[in-house]
C-alpha cells in the first residue's frame, strides 16, 4: 500500500513538474535573433469615449447617417438556423443588411451566387455591393452566419477612420509566411478598399 501511494505521489509531482515545464517553454519566442512577429495594430484606436458621450442627440444622428455601413452576410441553405438568428439579431442594426447563398433559397430574400466555392461566394459579393452601393454606404463588413456584431460599437470604432483611405479590420491569421484575414469573425473593408 506505502509503495502504491508513493508511486501515485511521485507521479503527481513529476506530472505537475512537467507541466510547468511545458508552460514555461511555450512562452519563450525561438527566431533567428530577431524579435517575434506579433501583429497588432497599435495604430487603430477607438475616438476618445468622453469625447462622443459628450455629443449632443443632433451630432449623434448626424454620426449615425455618416457612417453607413453594409453588411454582407455569406451562407449556404444548410445554415438556416444561424440565418433566422442572424436576421432576427444584429442584422436589424446594419444601416442595409443582404444575404448572398451559393443558391436560390424561397424560404429568405437572398442575392444568389450560382457555386458552392466560398472564396468566389465572397468576390462576387464584394462585387456586386461595391456595384450597387459604392455611393451609398462607406464602410462593408462581410460576416458568416456565425459572426455575431454589435454594429453600434463598430460604427463607433469607425468613428476617426477615413473610409477614403483603403482600410481593412479583421482578424489576421498567418499560416507559414501567408497572413490572412479570417472571415468567420468578419471583415471590415473601407470603400476604397473595395474600389481597389
Amino acid at each position: 500500500m506505502i509503495s502504491e501511494s508513493s508511486s501515485f505521489i511521485k507521479g503527481v509531482v513529476l506530472g505537475g513538474a512537467f507541466c510547468m515545464l511545458v508552460t514555461l517553454l511555450g512562452h519563450i519566442n525561438v527566431g533567428h535573433g530577431t524579435k517575434a512577429h506579433h501583429h497588432e495594430h497599435h495604430h487603430i484606436q477607438a475616438p476618445n469615449k468622453e469625447d462622443v458621450l459628450n455629443l449632443s442627440e443632433g451630432e449623434r444622428v448626424q454620426l449615425n447617417k455618416s457612417i453607413r455601413i453594409y453588411c454582407i452576410i455569406l451562407v449556404k441553405p444548410k445554415d438556416l438556423g444561424h440565418w433566422a438568428a442572424v436576421r432576427e439579431t444584429w442584422s436589424k442594426h446594419c444601416d442595409k443588411a443582404e444575404f448572398y447563398s451559393s443558391e436560390n433559397v424561397k424560404v429568405f430574400d437572398s442575392v444568389a451566387i450560382n457555386t458552392n466555392d466560398m472564396w468566389v461566394i465572397m468576390q462576387k459579393a464584394y462585387k456586386i455591393a461595391f456595384e450597387r452601393y459604392k455611393d451609398e454606404f462607406s464602410w462593408f463588413f462581410l460576416a458568416h452566419p456565425t459572426t455575431f456584431a454589435i454594429i453600434e460599437n463598430l460604427k463607433y470604432f469607425l468613428l476617426k477612420k477615413d473610409p477614403l483611405q483603403p482600410f481593412y479590420i479583421g482578424h489576421t491569421v498567418k499560416s507559414g509566411d501567408l497572413e490572412y484575414v479570417d472571415g468567420e469573425g468578419g471583415i471590415v473593408l473601407s470603400i476604397e478598399s473595395l474600389r481597389r
